[in-house]
């Protein structure tokens, strides 16, 4: 019983590490500069950013809209 727990903790573990990793992880070309104004208040990069970012709001169960395709 004690292995079981140990090793149900340890694949818990290990889930939980790899759904971080895959949250980090956004390819985006950060030398394309169109500026992207979130409601957030921050001004993304480019729309790629903007919507890895998004993606990461939706996650957590908050929503991030644009405000402008301009610095804020």
């Amino acid at each position: 019983m004690k292995y079981f727990s140990v090793l149900l903790f340890f694949i818990l573990s290990l889930s939980a590490l790899m759904s971080l990793t895959q949250a980090i992880y956004c390819p985006c070309d950060l030398k394309n500069k169109k500026p992207v104004c979130g409601s957030n208040g921050i001004t993304y990069v480019n729309r790629c950013e903007f919507e890895c970012t998004q993606r990461e709001y939706r996650k957590l169960g908050r929503v991030l809209n644009s405000v402008k395709d301009a610095p804020c």
